[in-house]
């Protein structure tokens, strides 16, 4: 019998609400210093999809939940010629949720979320581009402890789901959240519809020491400058909505030791009530408490025992997947998406072989937009180069340029920003 595998709590969301105009698909890409060859991409490929089974699977329609299972196709490799997360067509993938492209000197790596999360995608791609590298003949080594080496059988601590394991009260009397309705962005949809990409490249050294002498943490900048960057947007547009939240995928790995490949995260909401008479260190500060409160362990054990404890919930299980999707796509998009302005996602500083640094210039993470979060923001950090990624589905792109035009104004770094030039 093939191998298959439950949905992960996080995942059994994803499979809900995608749709047309919300794809559920990211991107975690390397790009090297030279131009890919796809047939040795190819070769690679076809070794590392049997260290991470759990990622090369298919999906099956059950009558409760959807299930997946081992998929024998052949996963290949294609150039890029579509816009960033774009839906996955299983039938065109050999079914297939997860897809690699090539373009000039990038591998990409797109996946469906119901499979994983940003720290899973990093793994595969950083082991696919290992394997890549030592098929050309490059002098490349490894641990274990660098990467998920490519040869090594995958062991049955990756293929867990690791909120069970670690929710420790199953009946939480009120799994809801009290976040409140944010400020929202609007837009004229691209046309044709599809992702526009704006990319800006920084010193990771410098901006990290800037933002600590301003009291906070790399991420804590970026927040707090994307909540500026909004307000002062929303200002010039005289909207009335004050509260600007941006929602923050965290890792649950750092206080809840798990080398599973599946998700493993939650999302902190970190929002500012805004005016005009708000100082941009008084923004910093509120963020900064924000962060240290909802990504501490107690906080996160929580948020673990609120979802395992809804997902547990009797009705939920025994109700049938044609009724409990549409039904969890409401409760979605009525209290997840409305309790948000931006998703900022920081993959942070992708920790690399020494012998693999010489040959990788940069890594990056594209988030998929939805109807209610028209732009987001994915940001990651490589040999000491961060990469701050924009993606938006709709024609105004104030916003990203108010955020770099500060970014340079208040830090004096160079930001070097390049574009997919989609929808211009």
């Amino acid at each position: 019998m093939d191998q298959w595998y439950k949905i992960d709590n996080t995942g059994k969301i994803f499979h809900a609400v995608s749709n047309a105009s919300n794809s559920a698909v990211f991107r975690v890409s390397i790009t090297l210093h030279e131009t890919i060859d796809p047939k040795i991409l190819q070769e690679a490929l076809d070794i590392v999809v049997l260290r991470f089974p759990t990622l090369t699977v298919r999906v099956r329609k059950g009558l409760f939940w959807d299930f997946l299972e081992q998929n024998d196709q052949v996963l290949k490799v294609k150039e890029e010629t579509d816009y960033p997360c774009a839906p996955i067509d299983r039938k065109e993938n050999n079914a297939f949720l997860i897809r690699v492209l090539y373009f000039g000197k990038r591998i990409a790596v797109e996946v469906f979320h119901s499979l994983t999360d940003g720290g899973g995608a990093a793994e595969f791609v950083k082991t696919l581009t290992y394997q890549y590298l030592k098929l050309k003949g490059e002098n490349v080594s490894a641990e274990e402890t660098e990467l998920m080496l490519p040869n090594a059988p995958p062991k049955a601590e990756e293929t867990e789901d690791s909120f069970l394991k670690y929710a420790t009260v199953t009946n939480v009397k009120n799994p809801a959240t009290n976040d409140k309705k944010a400020y929202q962005l609007k837009g004229t949809q691209l046309n044709p519809p599809g992702i526009n990409v704006i990319q800006g490249f920084v010193d990771a050294a410098a901006l990290n020491s800037y933002a600590k002498a301003q009291g906070t943490s790399l991420t804590g900048f970026l927040t707090s400058l994307l909540i500026k960057s909004i307000h002062m947007e929303k200002r010039r547009r005289k909207a009335e909505a004050d509260l600007i939240t941006i929602a923050m995928p965290v890792s649950l790995r750092r206080h809840f030791p798990s080398v599973s490949v599946r998700n493993f995260f939650s999302v902190s909401n970190i929002g500012v009530t805004m005016n005009d008479q708000i100082p941009f260190d008084d923004v910093i500060r509120s963020v900064t408490e924000q962060l240290i409160e909802k990504t501490d362990k107690a906080f996160l054990q929580a948020g673990i025992n609120r979802f395992v404890s809804f997902q547990s919930h009797i009705w939920l299980r025994i109700v049938p997947v044609f009724i409990k999707y549409p039904v969890m796509r409401f409760a979605f998009n009525q209290l997840g998406e409305r309790a948000k302005t931006m998703t900022l996602s920081n993959l942070g500083n992708i920790k690399l072989p020494d012998s693999m640094k010489p040959y990788v210039d940069s890594m990056d993470v594209i988030l998929y937009p939805t109807n209610k979060s028209p732009i987001n923001c994915g940001t990651a950090t490589v040999n000491d180069k961060l990469t701050i990624t924009f993606s938006r589905s709709i024609e105004d792109n104030e916003i990203i340029k108010r955020f770099f035009k500060e970014l340079t104004r208040m830090t004096g770094l160079d930001v070097t920003a390049v574009s997919n030039g989609w929808g211009e």
